[in-house]
């Protein structure tokens, strides 16, 4: 049975992932150059994220859209190693390893698309910098590099960057209206900052948070078996779902909300209050 194991969770010391129970998983080996149709055909996925009413797999062999659970399109040709990925906007940001005989830097650092994936350009970082996980807004960009254990941050859509120093956060969500405004999970207590972290605030809850998203002027986040949603910065929460188990992955776009459970993946169309299994 596949776990998600989450490419975000890391030792901020060693940058080794935690292989805990959701997210990235070996599958199975598969040849160089395999057309990978299935979620079980393909040898590593890092993470999967809903941009819009899609559901994108970032895996060892490139970036799929996910129709149903065997049934994935390869987006683009190129088949980049995506680890790290985020919109800003329409546009495509992502980071990883280039495909097998690329003549392109590894590792690839920033690269943009503007085509939905059907073709990328390098920004910034190529040769330097492989984030393993990436969060956006508006023009911020925050990204956790692999190689250095630093978490970096971008103002101008990663054209450049300063190290905000060893990361120690387990993920980041980026204010959709405010720059340099985002929240954080350190442990499992949520920080929120207004000045891309140069300072932070502990937003005080009872919770015990796994993964934050922020959409609009709500956030959403994970705790335990369930889904919850804050319209007051992290204040107060209401439960928005439960599910049978521990949950995983969480990501959200205007349009979907796409959460992990085990070896499954649910969507919800009208934000987190019904949930359909992908099948």
């Amino acid at each position: 049975m596949r776990e998600w194991i989450n490419v975000k969770t890391q030792n901020t010391r060693s940058f080794r992932f935690r292989f805990s129970t959701f997210a990235i998983v070996a599958l199975m080996t598969v040849n160089n150059g395999a057309v990978a149709q299935t979620l079980d055909s393909v040898s590593h996925i890092h993470h999967v994220k809903v941009v819009g009413n899609k559901v994108l797999v970032m895996t060892h062999e490139g970036l799929y859209e996910l129709v149903g659970k065997n049934d994935m399109k390869l987006v683009g040709k190129d088949r980049i190693d995506v680890m790290g990925f985020t919109t800003l906007g329409k546009e495509f940001f992502a980071s990883g390893h280039p495909a097998k005989g690329s003549k392109v830097p590894n590792p690839i650092g920033l690269i943009k698309s503007i085509d939905g994936g059907s073709s990328w350009k390098a920004i910034s970082l190529a040769g330097k910098v492989d984030f393993h996980f990436l969060e956006g807004a508006r023009s911020d960009l925050y990204g956790a590099d692999s190689q250095s254990g630093n978490l970096m941050y971008s103002e101008d859509s990663g054209k450049s960057w300063s190290s905000l120093g060893v990361n120690t956060f387990t993920d980041i969500a980026v204010s959709p209206t405010m720059p340099g405004m985002a929240i954080a999970i350190k442990g499992s207590q949520l920080l929120v900052t207004d000045d891309a972290f140069k300072t932070t605030k502990e937003v005080k809850s009872e919770l015990k948070f796994t993964q934050v998203e922020w959409r609009d002027s709500n956030l959403y986040a994970l705790s335990g078996t369930s889904l919850y949603k804050s319209s007051n910065l992290g204040n107060s929460w209401k439960r928005l779902n439960a599910f049978k188990r521990a949950t995983g992955i969480l990501s959200a776009s205007d349009q979907l909300i796409l959460v992990t459970v085990g070896s499954d993946i649910y969507t919800s169309k009208n934000m987190g209050k019904i949930f359909r299994k992908i099948s």
